[in-house]
């Protein structure tokens, strides 16, 4: 026991000794026996020592980039920007001059914004008469090249437009034939059989009706129909009345509609359909639109656009369609 206690002893000791010398105050532990067993002191306050400010370095002067400047900022003397009274200077700046008159409106801010809106005004009349000449002058740019804009032209291009569609029509009758899909409950079907049937009668199509539940429509309009035996289901039919454009000399079927449609959107259809399975050329459909025939541009898509306005305005011709007349039948002689 007597080991153990110098040894605790010892290391007590140590433990004192190893602090700072200056954590007892001379005269060692035992002699501030004023202060009890069981003493607390507070820790003295660490004084906290403030580094000299540094001095700011120079700020470089930084000139204003005049390119950010707001686009509604009028354009002030001296600096940058569009020229005064041009188009681009009249974006920029107009409504500027005019909410600062409405903002003050002042005789002086209100006759301002007035004369820069009748100079605006002037402008835009001066290029209005001259686009007027140019497109008088160009036959490429006048619409009236491609149809007629007068009323009387417009309808005889558009008498010489139905005129050609019953040709193709008729054309189609002799080649092709209908196909009428219905149900005897589908009063869709009811309303669609009487206009096939005209259509049938005035260009002699012969139209071939398919009952899908084995029953005849309620009018009594093609009463020699076909019960569908799967062919609906081997065509697509989702819908009824569905009408197919079928050339039995080929093989081919090609859909019209799946819905109720007009005699006049049938005309169209069919003949959209005839295109669609090549049994009918683009030009050739395309009279029925009183229009141009479609053609390919005659010039590749412009990779850079040329800075001489002259070489410019021939790119830009290039591109266009280059026979923009109506159709020989149509030309004048």
């Amino acid at each position: 026991m007597r080991r153990r206690a110098d040894a605790l002893a010892a290391g007590l000791l140590v433990a004192l000794t190893a602090g700072p010398a200056s954590a007892a105050p001379a005269g060692g532990f035992y002699a501030r026996d004023a202060e009890g067993w069981f003493w607390y002191r507070e820790p003295p306050v660490p004084v906290l020592i403030e580094a000299p400010p540094s001095a700011e370095p120079p700020r470089a002067s930084v000139e204003p980039d005049l390119s950010e400047r707001a686009p509604s900022e009028p354009v002030a003397e001296g600096f940058p920007g569009p020229a005064p009274l041009s188009a681009h200077w009249f974006r920029e700046n107009l409504d500027t001059f005019r909410d600062r008159a409405i903002d003050d409106p002042s005789p002086e801010n209100v006759a301002v914004y007035l004369h820069l809106q009748r100079i605006a005004m002037d402008k835009s009349t001066r290029f209005a008469r001259v686009s007027e000449r140019v497109v008088q002058g160009d036959p490429v740019l006048d619409e009236i090249t491609r149809r007629p804009t007068a009323n009387f032209g417009a309808n005889l291009a558009d008498k010489q437009a139905s005129a050609a569609g019953d040709a193709l029509l008729e054309r189609l009758a002799g080649e092709t034939a209908l196909w009428f899909f219905f149900r005897s409950d589908c009063p869709y079907c009811d309303a669609q059989a009487p206009l096939l049937e005209a259509l049938a009668q005035r260009y002699g199509f012969a139209v071939l009706a398919v009952s899908l539940d084995g029953a005849g429509l309620a009018d009594g309009t093609f009463t020699a129909f076909q019960i569908d035996r799967g062919q609906a289901e081997a065509l697509g039919v989702i819908s009824t009345p569905a009408m197919f454009l079928a050339r039995p000399d080929q093989g081919a079927v090609a859909p019209i509609a799946q819905g109720l449609l007009s005699l006049a959107q049938l005309r169209d259809r069919i003949v959209l359909a005839a295109v669609q399975a090549g049994w009918v050329s683009e030009a050739e459909a395309s009279r029925l639109r009183a229009g141009p025939a479609d053609r390919d541009s005659a010039a590749a898509t412009l990779s850079a656009l040329p800075e001489d306005p002259s070489a410019l305005l021939e790119a830009l011709r290039a591109t266009v369609l280059p026979d923009t007349r109506p159709d020989s039948s149509q030309a004048p002689r």
